[in-house]
């Protein structure tokens, strides 16, 4: 049977021909990395985050190698700077230059002003969209959920201030009130919230009793955290929601989309299946859609929201009818 189902999509302002984009990752730090994504039929890429820790360990070990003066590491905290942001741009440049599919910049920072002086130039570099990827988790004590919530919504205030291009900003799931949070990024001038970040990840080596790093990658059963708080916003909020971890294949699309997602950002299934798993995807969601009577991405998305829910207390009382009446 022939698939008649229209996947295209609009993310942050952009057309894109399908909803499945290329999350952050080193699948997308070089321009020829880019052009493959597009070849294998991403919808969009997430180009790999500037990470300002990576350009303040370049200042750090230039430093190292220079004389102790203040001007001087004033000076080679500028040149390091410029010069990541530099080859930064033209990734985005060449990347552009490369593929007609939108390409978004993405900045890791946890300093504010680092963020705020530096931004401008990836804009005027030609990406088409801005993923904040704010990483600063509420971790200490002496800091309240106000407090880490409100220099999430600062920075995105600041960085607004600078751009015109659209604002994607990705967190993670550690906060008192989620739907708060994207409210307040909303009216700080995001368009778009991404649900969920992936934090380093720790495991503990019992051989030698020390700290290890855990997997990067995600399992697909790890989806359920942002079906759950998607469809839980779908419609109650004024920001396009897009979802992240745990989509590794045509249904897991298929899943964020009914809840109410605006794209799928993947990335694991990519490293472990190669780039082509994309065509894959989308073939399995067009057969999917085509089964299911959806001619259109806008047909099905949110249809499984708790806004298009006739019973929506459902939605926050779930997990605890299950635990009371035990799993089928």
């Amino acid at each position: 049977m022939l698939c008649m189902a229209d996947l295209r999509v609009s993310y942050l302002g952009l057309s894109l021909d399908n909803p499945v984009v290329v999350s952050s990752s080193s699948l997308t730090n070089t321009a020829e990395k880019v052009a493959a994504c597009a070849k294998a039929g991403a919808g969009a890429v997430v180009l790999k985050s500037l990470f300002e820790e990576e350009i303040e360990a370049e200042i750090a070990e230039t430093a190292r190698d220079s004389v102790e003066h203040t001007e001087a590491a004033d000076y080679i905290r500028e040149l390091q700077t410029g010069a990541g942001l530099k080859r930064y741009a033209d990734v985005i440049r060449g990347a552009k230059g490369a593929v007609s599919i939108p390409v978004i910049a993405s900045i890791n920072a946890v300093s504010s002003n680092w963020w705020e002086a530096h931004v401008p130039r990836l804009e005027s570099a030609g990406a088409d969209a801005l993923e904040l990827n704010i990483s600063l988790m509420p971790y200490d004590y002496h800091k309240d959920d106000e407090e880490v919530a409100a220099f999430y919504v600062k920075t995105v205030e600041a960085v607004r201030k600078l751009v015109s291009i659209p604002i994607a900003v990705k967190i993670g799931h550690y906060f008192s009130s989620i739907p708060a949070l994207v409210d307040k990024l909303k009216w700080a001038g995001a368009d778009a919230v991404v649900l969920f970040n992936r934090f380093y990840r720790v495991d503990i080596d019992t051989d030698s009793l020390t700290l290890t790093s855990a997997s990067p990658m995600s399992s697909p059963e790890e989806i359920a955290l942002p079906i759950r708080w998607i469809s839980l916003m779908y419609g109650r909020e004024e920001v396009e929601l897009a979802a992240s971890s745990g989509i590794h294949d045509g249904k897991g699309v298929a899943k964020v989309l009914l809840a109410g997602a605006q794209v799928a950002q993947v990335c694991t299934t990519l490293y472990r299946n190669g780039l082509d798993r994309i065509g894959v995807i989308k073939g399995d969601l067009e057969v999917w859609m085509d089964a299911k009577g959806f001619a259109s991405i806008d047909d099905m998305r949110g249809r499984l929201s708790r806004k298009m829910s006739d019973r929506p207390e459902t939605y926050e009382r779930l997990q605890y009818v299950k635990a009371l009446v035990g799993w089928e």
